[in-house]
């Protein structure tokens, strides 16, 4: 998809690969064991978690930079990339996390020494607000944007409501944004090859 001459195909496919970022390091904790107290699981929550949950903040905020140009949105785009930091490095320093636990339920507890986390009902629902955020500005039309953030905001909210770890159980189903937004894409790139602009 980065290689297609389409924006938002690009927009797309940076997008993705910060979303779904957590799956694969998941994927490496899960291969570990992960063993409670194991090198790799430390290395992992330490070194890739918070990195990866900087990609899904900030995955779709630069994809956006394929579809409008960062001197047009100055003020919000660095308003969204400070938020998303701001909030990795706060909840890194309040909950401290050294290892990734098997919650109770059967899901990773990357998030908080007590097993299982506990999640402020407002923090879980602002971190989906900045994700959701750049595709609710800057994916047009309007409507599939609503689409694509209405399906995470969804699974965030059953995931908070119905599971002990409310974060990485979200992070399986906001996978499936890509389905939403690689139609989309697909859909957009197939009216412009047939209807070209002058």
């Amino acid at each position: 998809m980065l290689r297609h001459e389409q924006p938002r195909l690009k927009f797309a496919a940076v997008a993705l690969m910060g979303v779904t970022a957590m799956q694969w390091v998941e994927a490496v904790l899960w291969l570990d064991g992960p063993l409670p107290h194991g090198t790799i699981n430390q290395l992992i929550t330490v070194g890739l978690i918070p990195l990866a949950l900087l990609a899904q903040a900030w995955g779709p905020l630069f994809g956006s930079t394929f579809v409008v140009p960062l001197r047009q949105r100055r003020l919000p785009f660095f308003l969204l990339l400070v938020a998303g930091l701001l909030m990795v490095v706060t909840a890194r320093i309040i909950y401290h996390p050294t290892h990734t636990l098997v919650t109770p339920q059967g899901h990773l507890n990357w998030w908080s020494p007590q097993n299982p986390p506990v999640f402020l009902s407002w923090a879980f629902g602002l971190w989906a607000v900045v994700i959701g955020t750049p595709f609710l500005l800057w994916w047009r039309p309007f409507w599939q944007s609503l689409l694509i953030v209405s399906w995470g905001w969804f699974w965030a909210t059953v995931s908070f409501l119905l599971t002990d770890s409310g974060a990485s159980y979200w992070c399986f189903f906001v996978s499936f944004y890509a389905v939403f937004v690689f139609i989309y894409a697909v859909m957009d790139t197939k009216l412009s090859e047939q209807h070209p602009l002058p």
